[in-house]
């Protein structure tokens, strides 16, 4: 048998839910933060997925031999890790000048709203690439 190794990062955005892992469109098992899981599988080829709610990451396909094991790296969406305590920073210092000191910066403001639209775009329009699946650093989506 071959076997499908997920490991998850360990992210604050999503650190208190499980992600669903899906083997050939079937739920195989869930993993938490900074977990790593090992999949028994038929040899041949397999489509992989990770779910969390209605958000998902796109298929990469993976074609195993006998007793080959293949190691996939599960993550968020690119940038997801450090955008919420940058744009919450920038709050914080906007705050901090304006009512400590008296300086305006209106701008900080306006680069905070564009912050947070970054992430609705995943949790919307972009929720198939919620996701990231990758096999030795690439990622190798499933052109449908």
């Amino acid at each position: 048998m071959a076997k499908i190794k997920i490991e998850r990062n360990s992210e604050w955005n999503n650190r208190a839910r499980a992600i669903g892992i899906y083997i050939s469109d079937e739920k195989v098992g869930t993993i938490n933060n900074g977990e790593a899981q090992e999949y028994e599988v038929e040899n041949g080829e397999h489509e992989i997925f990770a779910k969390i709610d209605w958000c998902r990451s796109p298929k990469i396909k993976l074609n195993l031999s006998e007793n080959e094991t293949k190691t996939i790296k599960l993550s968020g969406f690119k940038y997801g890790t450090w955008i919420y305590p940058t744009i919450m920073g920038m709050m914080l210092f906007y705050y901090l000048m304006k009512y400590a000191l008296n300086i305006e910066l209106n701008f900080l403001i306006w680069l905070c709203v564009i912050g947070f639209l970054y992430p609705i775009y995943f949790i919307t329009i972009g929720k198939n690439k919620y996701l990231i699946l990758s096999e030795n650093g690439k990622e190798n989506v499933l052109q449908h």
